[in-house]
């Protein structure tokens, strides 16, 4: 059912509140993606500032997911448009291989800093990496195992 609007300026006032909650939600995701990601990155001496721009070129998206999976995956070196297209190219392959699903987010969507489809991917290597992989993580998955066990059974 939609809200009973008297006038054009409640309803303005209503898309307002609705476009301010949808930027503090994506500057909310934005940060706690970067955290997620300097901590992983620290492991091979990297960090990134800001999600959008540092991701652009490929270098630090393909060496996350080295960190992540323990594979070292091929680069281009130079610092051409094409260079960072097919970088990115090569992360967004890799996760393919592993059956991970990307909708809609090409390597162009990223190179130019794409925000909404970067969180997207983000969020996606998140959920496989973190969530979906508890081999991946075995002191978290010990811990989970440890707090299943039925006591004084």
């Amino acid at each position: 059912m939609w809200p009973d609007y008297r006038s054009e300026s409640h309803l303005n006032a209503h898309l307002y509140t609705l476009m301010c909650c949808a930027d503090e939600r994506d500057r909310v995701q934005k940060k706690t993606f970067t955290k997620w990601v300097n901590k992983h990155l620290i492991k091979v001496r990297k960090h990134i500032t800001d999600l959008y721009e540092d991701l652009r070129d490929g270098h630090n998206l393909i060496s996350l997911l080295e960190v992540l999976s323990g594979v070292t995956l091929p680069r281009e070196k130079g610092r051409m448009r094409f260079h960072r297209l097919q970088n990115v190219q090569i992360a967004l392959d890799f996760l393919k291989q592993r059956q991970v699903k990307l909708v809609n987010i090409r390597n162009d969507d990223i190179t130019d800093g794409n925000p909404k489809l970067t969180l997207g991917l983000i969020w996606t290597i998140i959920l496989h990496f973190q969530v979906t992989s508890p081999g991946r993580y075995p002191r978290q998955r010990q811990q989970r195992s440890e707090q299943d066990v039925p006591t004084g059974a």
